[in-house]
């Protein structure tokens, strides 16, 4: 588990550059509080669900699995499009 997560932190601080992404998610998670806080459970939830599908996060996850799949078809023998 130790390696898994070392491995998505190391890529996290690779993707992508700038604050953007970084400043977008902070906002967010204060957005949720402030849904979650105001009882707007349902506004919450559609802005949760946005945030875990475009997150930085969520990039760094996908990017890690495109990585490891790279890995396991070159070790498997077969070719790679990426």
């Amino acid at each position: 588990m130790w390696d898994k997560s070392d491995r998505y932190r190391r890529l996290g601080l690779e993707l992508p550059p700038g604050d953007e992404p970084r400043t977008r998610d902070l906002q967010e998670h204060h957005q949720l509080v402030s849904l979650i806080v105001d009882g707007r459970a349902a506004d919450a939830a559609q802005l949760m669900r946005g945030h875990i599908t475009h997150s930085l996060a969520a990039t760094a996850i996908s990017a890690l699995e495109d990585r490891e799949g790279m890995r396991a078809d070159q070790s498997a023998g077969r070719p790679t499009s990426r």
